[in-house]
């Protein structure tokens, strides 16, 4: 399975690089919709690992800009059906631009499942461990508190991370981490979960190759690595 990354969708000019025209994300949508699976349904396969590279696509959207309920949500599950993940900083919620509590609560109870992006949105890897414990339990709580149901799923912001911060991750309660990493969504470790982050200058073409193929942009490092069966001792190494 593939998980797709996006972030702000607006009707104006793009703001940074990872800002995209509405139009290019319907664009986008229209390239894979027939392999759009439910979070319900990635979370029940994630572990098969026949499931594992198959071409279904997962929608995720990071940082609770307010166009995941304006425009995905009013416009591509209310007449499509479409069900994605939302990735909540807490600390950004009600700011212009990002959604507000009945919004984040109203994607909630018509199934899109919400998940934690930390408080404030900081690079845990360069935080003290008090911070990320904070970050990562604090946001948590809060979200259960607003949405009354579990919150298991927790993207680090920026995609860094380490080992002591997934050690700290899975000890406060969350299941499923997801990273930036190319390719399908199974990492080196059972609960971590790679996802294409989406940039604007990533045309139909390229999502639509991508799709075919979510490893083609992968280095030889990670070719021969996996060929050889070392990849996952060698990504240990890397992120202790």
């Amino acid at each position: 399975m593939i998980v797709l990354n996006y972030h702000e969708l607006t009707d104006s000019s793009v703001s940074n690089p990872w800002c995209l025209n509405r139009d290019l994300f319907d664009a986008h949508l229209a390239a894979y919709s027939d392999r759009i699976i439910t979070p319900a349904a990635f979370l029940a396969q994630c572990d098969d690992r026949e499931s594992a590279t198959s071409s279904e696509v997962v929608l995720t959207f990071d940082d609770g800009f307010e166009s995941d309920y304006s425009h995905v949500f009013a416009n591509h599950t209310s007449q499509s059906g479409i069900r994605f993940v939302s990735f909540i900083p807490v600390e950004h919620v009600g700011r212009p631009g990002r959604m507000t509590w009945a919004m984040i609560d109203e994607l909630s109870r018509h199934g899109i499942v919400i998940g934690s992006h930390g408080l404030a949105h900081i690079d845990l890897t360069s935080a003290p461990r008090a911070v990320i414990d904070r970050e990562l339990r604090v946001s948590k709580s809060i979200l259960e508190d607003r949405l009354g149901r579990a919150v298991d799923l927790f993207a680090f912001p920026y995609g860094k991370f380490s080992r002591p911060i997934w050690d700290l991750a899975l000890e406060v309660g969350y299941t499923h981490l997801f990273t930036i990493q190319l390719g399908h969504h199974n990492g080196f470790e059972p609960f971590l979960y790679s996802r294409l982050c989406i940039k604007n200058t990533m045309d139909v073409d390229y999502i639509r190759r991508h799709v075919e193929d979510p490893c083609r942009n992968r280095g030889m490092g990670w070719r021969i690595s996996s060929r050889l069966g070392i990849y996952p001792a060698l990504m240990r190494w890397r992120f202790r």
